[in-house]
């Protein structure tokens, strides 16, 4: 499946050394364990592998017709990772001539989340800048890998910890009903992960509302985006009982703030906007439901989904089909000529199509310099 990969791509404008580049991504899979360890299994029972980086290599492809750029990168993009055998992270760097390139990396969720951009973007500003002046990178030291964690993890879930925490998810979610959206086309069987996203940004006057009512009211920008949008929801459906889908960074020790590796953990938040409540009385249910979710992230979704739902739908995602997702996670420092430490080049984000919709919907909102991004994704199986 593509639907887990992540895409991280970058505009690159002058005197690139794709040998220099290679090694700086191939250092930063040395260092993060979790980038080179191949998933096994045998007579049934999954085990990992880790291997050496020395066999990681940075893919290079020369672009004569530009317009060949985009087709060629989603095909990169959209290539399925063969997770017994290949790294989690592959990168290609394509040229397009005059000084001009495109640097596409992508992970696999398995291995990796959003916090974990950023992480891979400031090693590669380092990395790089010290082979091209000969000194040694300075990055903190990684005092644990993500076998540490996971050991840690599956210790410390156990007996009376992990009852606690999935009796309260068993409370709080049996008996929860299926969003029926109005869809366009009728559903298929099997679930559909084909997407699009349409986009538009609220302005700074709104925001500067928005984050008043949070102030008046005690509550967080996520709060009060997720309560409208289960409003939204809630009109559409004509139902009151309503469940949406967030991740967590779920990075609660200092020492897991610079390790690549999937830590993201995703919580149903389920309301009940039934007795036509003000927004505001919306509101404080959603908090309370809130603030008790992540007093209960610890234990993994897919065990809340193991204790909760009796039998699975492969038409669509257990408990929730609908996402929400405030985006603050820390981003990488790609900066001008002048400030990103790169002589003689310019990194800048590279825009391009994401094709994959995990859920029905999910609304990403990311504050900007210029306002509020909303981002709906939207399966294209029906809508």
């Amino acid at each position: 499946s593509v639907a887990y990969h992540i895409p991280i791509v970058l505009r690159l404008e002058g005197a690139v050394d794709a040998s220099i580049l290679g090694q700086t991504l191939q250092s930063i899979v040395s260092r993060h364990e979790v980038l080179r360890t191949i998933l096994l299994s045998e007579d049934g029972i999954g085990y990992q592998e880790i291997i050496g980086a020395e066999n990681w290599k940075l893919d290079q492809i020369k672009i004569e017709d530009p317009a060949l750029l985009e087709s060629s990168l989603q095909d990169y993009l959209m290539l399925p990772f063969d997770l017994a055998k290949e790294y989690k992270l592959r990168s290609c760097l394509y040229d397009l001539g005059n000084q001009q390139y495109v640097l596409a990396c992508v992970f696999h969720h398995i291995a990796s989340d959003a916090w974990s951009e950023g992480i891979l973007v400031n090693e590669f500003m380092e990395f790089y800048s010290a082979l091209q002046s000969g000194r040694t990178a300075v990055l903190p030291e990684l005092t644990l890998q993500y076998s540490d964690y996971a050991i840690w993890q599956r210790k410390y879930l156990e007996g009376a910890v992990l009852e606690a925490q999935l009796s309260y998810w068993e409370e709080k979610l049996q008996g929860l009903p299926t969003l029926s959206l109005p869809t366009d086309y009728t559903r298929p069987s099997v679930q559909s992960t084909a997407g699009l996203r349409a986009s538009l940004v609220l302005d700074n006057e709104l925001n500067e509302s928005l984050n008043a009512l949070c102030q008046r009211e005690g509550v967080t920008l996520f709060m009060v985006m997720l309560s409208a949008f289960k409003v939204l929801l809630s009109r559409y459906s004509g139902q009151d009982d309503i469940c949406v889908g967030t991740s967590i960074a779920n990075r609660t020790q200092a020492e897991l703030e610079g390790m690549i590796g999937f830590f993201v953990n995703v919580l149903a938040l389920r309301s009940d906007l039934g007795g036509n409540p003000s927004f505001k009385e919306l509101l404080e249910r959603v908090k309370e439901t809130t603030l008790g979710a992540y007093d209960h992230q610890s234990v993994p979704f897919e065990k809340v989904v193991d204790r909760v739902v009796t039998t699975r739908d492969r038409s669509m995602t257990p408990l929730f089909q609908v996402a929400f997702v405030l985006q603050n996670t820390p981003q990488g420092s790609e900066e001008s000529e002048e400030g990103n430490g790169l002589e003689g080049i310019t990194l800048s984000d590279y825009e391009f199509d994401t094709v994959t919709s995990q859920f029905d919907l999910t609304l990403n909102v990311s504050e900007e310099s210029n306002g509020t991004a909303l981002d709906v994704m939207y399966c294209t199986a029906l809508f």
